[in-house]
């Protein structure tokens, strides 16, 4: 929320402490898939087979990295625009903006097949702490509208609303979904795209229905628009289970709702069951609360632009990894006893090796040092043998309830809080730690 000297201010233009409140550790990182592709069986109330009297929104910013951008640097806006990338031709499109989209630009497809689609296109490298400050300034003003149980967030530019508690018909949930895009607006000057419906699933389908920046209403009486979309449409059908779809005559998503359902099980198992539950509407899945759930692993992997042997390049690479996980530990309370390093070389060769620390600690300095251990004991890059790309793992995560833990080394007092502190105002430039291998 905007307080104070803020006030008025993009969220872009400074960061958000990260406090208590569940907005502050349900937000996902970039890097983080969503909780769940579709719902699980557990999660269905199979007392009833469809919600009555219910209103779900699922809301989604409009090709979110790439509007940022283009919303903080004017001289961007309707030029196709990639995030993802950075110097040079590597890297992978992480979101285009829809200028991008119209020359055939796609997520996932590397840069340098972008820019054989696009040639114009303006690729620019992630900026994950003001993405994220930006997910977390709009939850918290959500957390304002709607009770702590009916906001769930799914991913970084997308989340769900249980609305029910404050509509009792459509004309006033479009009215409430017509507001939050101004609420939205008018924050953080970013459109979305907004689908309303009775179930989730059907909720997220609409909102592609009206993209950008529109809103889409399915209810009972107008469901037949869902089932007039392909299968592939629909939420949780990927590729491979379209073709299998397509081998039993299903091409629709009406098709799979009228399917017959001891075929569909016998091909998928409960997955059948659930999709075609999902397609007939009757997803009776509430909002998840599972972002609470402590993670079990951090992993950082970078794909670096220009391949490196230079042993203090290497150390710098570490060094800068070893940070960022380490916040992210920290800034969930949380720390660790094994670390892990991976290296790719430029001929695709992967070599790695993991290791148990003395005591459990969130520290740079302990992390840093095993971390270099191991790089010394793997194969060492030299001029015809470099390293393309780096990856470390934090794993073994256990809770704990102080900020930092260093039980058992007490000769560095290190105020890793407050300078985790000022990254999330600043940026993650605005001081580095000297963590010298010596």
């Amino acid at each position: 929320m905007h307080t104070g000297s803020n006030k008025g201010k993009l969220s872009s233009s400074f960061f958000i402490p990260r406090d208590a409140s569940r907005a502050s550790h349900t937000f996902k990182r970039v890097r983080m898939m969503a909780s769940y592709s579709f719902p699980h069986h557990k999660d269905l109330d199979h007392r009833i087979t469809q919600n009555r009297n219910r209103f779900f929104i699922h809301l989604d910013l409009d090709a979110f990295f790439a509007q940022v951008e283009q919303r903080d640097n004017p001289k961007l806006k309707g030029k196709p625009v990639s995030v993802g990338g950075g110097e040079g031709n590597r890297g992978i499109i992480m979101t285009a903006s829809y200028e991008a989209r119209a020359k055939g630009v796609e997520i996932g497809m590397s840069v340098v097949d972008a820019k054989r689609l696009c040639p114009e296109l303006i690729s620019l490298p992630s900026y994950g702490t003001k993405y994220e400050a930006i997910t977390q300034n709009i939850i918290s003003h959500l957390l304002e509208l709607l009770p702590d149980d009916c906001v769930e967030q799914y991913s970084i530019d997308e989340c769900f609303l249980d609305i029910s508690p404050v509509v009792s018909n459509y004309f006033q949930a479009a009215k409430f979904a017509w507001q939050l895009k101004k609420m939205i607006k008018d924050i953080e000057n970013l459109t979305v795209s907004i689908g309303l419906s009775f179930n989730k699933s059907y909720a997220k389908m609409a909102t592609k229905l009206n993209k950008p920046d529109g809103l889409f209403v399915v209810s009972e009486q107008n469901k037949d628009i869902i089932y007039s979309l392909p299968v592939k449409k629909m939420w949780g059908i990927g590729r491979r289970n379209e073709i299998r779809m397509h081998s039993l005559g299903i091409r629709t998503i009406g098709e799979l709702a009228n399917a017959d359902f001891h075929r569909i099980h016998k091909e998928f198992g409960i997955n059948g069951v659930i999709l075609r539950k999902i397609a007939r509407g009757e997803d009776t899945s509430g909002i998840n609360m599972s972002g609470e759930r402590v993670e079990k692993s951090f992993n950082h992997n970078h794909t670096l632009s220009n391949a490196i042997f230079a042993p203090q390049q290497a150390e710098k690479e570490i060094k800068r990894m070893t940070e960022y996980v380490c916040r992210r530990m920290r800034g969930k309370d949380l720390i660790t006893d094994h670390v892990s390093l991976s290296l790719r070389y430029e001929d695709l060769g992967y070599r790695g090796d993991k290791v148990r620390l003395n005591h459990p600690t969130n520290s740079e300095k302990e992390i840093f040092h095993n971390a270099m251990e191991i790089y010394k004991r793997l194969p060492q890059p030299d001029i015809n043998h470099k390293v393309r790309t780096f990856g470390i793992s934090v794993f073994e995560l256990h809770q704990v309830s102080a900020y930092n833990l260093d039980f058992f080394n007490r000769d560095h007092l290190i105020p890793f809080k407050q300078i985790d502190m000022l990254k999330d105002k600043y940026g993650e430039n605005i001081i580095r730690l000297g963590l010298g291998n010596s």
